[in-house]
Parts: C-alpha cells; sequence; structure tokens
C-alpha cells in the first residue's frame, strides 16, 4: 500500500507539472487543483515570508518593509496592461515576479522555472475573487512616434496641461503643491509621487513603453490615475512620455 501511495504522489505531482505547462495564460484563468496545489508549494517556499500564508501582505518580514507588500486578497495591482481598474493578466504578474520591483524589497526571482512561475501566479491569483470575473484585455499600445527635442517640448505642455505638476512638481522631482497629501487607497498611508528625475527608481521600469503603460493605465490604489481620457491622440501620448523619458534621463525640462 505505500509503493502505491508514492506512486500516486508521484503521478499527482506529474499531472501538476503537466498543468503548469499548458502554455500561456491570462488573468482570471480558471486553476486546476494540481495547480493550485504545486502553487502553494512554491508560494510558501518564495513569497509568504513577505505576503503572508493567506496572501495579505502580513508575512513575519512585512513589518520591516516600505513599502509593505502587496495584499493579495483585495485583487489590485498597480503595474497592468490592462485598463485602469482591472485585474492585471497573469503575464502582467509574471513580469513583476521575474522582474522585480526597483526601489521596494521586491526583487527579480528570475530562478523560478517556467512550472513554478506559473503555477504559483495562478495561485495567487486564488486568493481573490476579482480574478473570477472574464479575463481582461491589455490597453493597445500605438507604434512609438520619432523622439524628438521638439516633441519633448509638446510633452512639457501636456505635462502641465493636464495639471501632472501638481503632484510630480514643474520639474519631475515629485515636489508639486499635493505631494505631500498623498494617500493610498489601502491603509489609507501617506504616499509621495516618484521623483520622475530618477528613472532608475521607476518600479515598472524607465523604458518609454513602461513609461506608456504607466501613464496610461494608472497605479491602482494610488492618486496616479490613467492618462487615457485627457489627450486627444497618439502623437500626444507619445510626447508626454517622451517628456517624462527625458527627465528620467535627469536632464531638466527644455526651454520652450
Amino acid at each position: 500500500m505505500r509503493m502505491r501511495g508514492g506512486i500516486a504522489a508521484v503521478l499527482g505531482v506529474a499531472m501538476a507539472l503537466l498543468a503548469v505547462e499548458a502554455g500561456p495564460a491570462r488573468g482570471g484563468e480558471p486553476a486546476t487543483p494540481e495547480d493550485l496545489a504545486w502553487g502553494k508549494t512554491v508560494y510558501v517556499r518564495a513569497c509568504a515570508n513577505c505576503h503572508g500564508t493567506q496572501g495579505k501582505g502580513d508575512g513575519m518580514a512585512a513589518e520591516f518593509l516600505d513599502p509593505r507588500p502587496r495584499d493579495f486578497t483585495k485583487g489590485r495591482y498597480k503595474f497592468r496592461t490592462t485598463p485602469s481598474g482591472a485585474v492585471p493578466t497573469l503575464e502582467d504578474l509574471g513580469r513583476t515576479v521575474s522582474h522585480g520591483l526597483a526601489g521596494t524589497a521586491m526583487g527579480p526571482w528570475r530562478e523560478l522555472s517556467s512550472k513554478d512561475l506559473r503555477a504559483v501566479l495562478l495561485y495567487v491569483q486564488s486568493f481573490s475573487e476579482r480574478f473570477q470575473a472574464k479575463a481582461p484585455q491589455p490597453i493597445t499600445v500605438p507604434p512609438e512616434t520619432p523622439f524628438s527635442l521638439e516633441a519633448v517640448k509638446r510633452g512639457a505642455k501636456l505635462y502641465t496641461a493636464i495639471e501632472c505638476h501638481k503632484c510630480h512638481g514643474s520639474e519631475g522631482r515629485g515636489d508639486g503643491p499635493s505631494a505631500g497629501q498623498l494617500k493610498d487607497d489601502w491603509e489609507k498611508r501617506p504616499i509621495r509621487p516618484p521623483d520622475l528625475t530618477q528613472g532608475g527608481r521607476f518600479k515598472r521600469g524607465a523604458t518609454p513603453r513602461d513609461i506608456y503603460l504607466t501613464v496610461f493605465t494608472g497605479l491602482t490604489g494610488t492618486p496616479m490615475p490613467s492618462a487615457a481620457e485627457q489627450l486627444e491622440n497618439a502623437e500626444q501620448e507619445w510626447d508626454l512620455v517622451h517628456y517624462v523619458y527625458w527627465l528620467s534621463q535627469g536632464k531638466r525640462p527644455p526651454a520652450p
């Protein structure tokens, strides 16, 4: 009987591996019991110390971290390719885990195999009912327009026109008049707007595409809204992105 039990256990692990290898998935994908069992094993080993065994962001190390670990039970995530307020896709979660978040205790977990990564992401999704809805679709990122000084100058005007300066400051240093009054939506903790001149500390990343996604999906749970409805066309969108990218390289706003 012990041998049969051992064989059953091996078969169970094999089934989980096959499920993990089933191919790419998006947020909200149903997970099999084998997926969740395998994912829980990975989660306890790699994630629970910060995020807690129940995914509430209350692990043993949480009180020592700033910013605090994400509470997965709320299903609210900052870094997504999906519209403002939507849950992220599975690929979005995977990118955060694989690349980490600059300036936080969330380092890159590149040592996870693709099997382990997919399983643990499905397990993380299981903490929130928000992932039971239909999988969201990523926003469409239009082709990038040419980067030029003129584009940067146009972007600087848009930056002021849609009032980015109120939080980020006139030179993007995170010192706008509203900067000291901002709080997050989770526990109403004070939150500072990032210094846009420090591109190396952008949590998602500092490529033009990274900046585009941050600006036009917003950061759920923070005062940073999506600017998707504030500009008229893709050229204006990329002008604004190019201005932020210019600042992120440590450059001062260009003369008009």
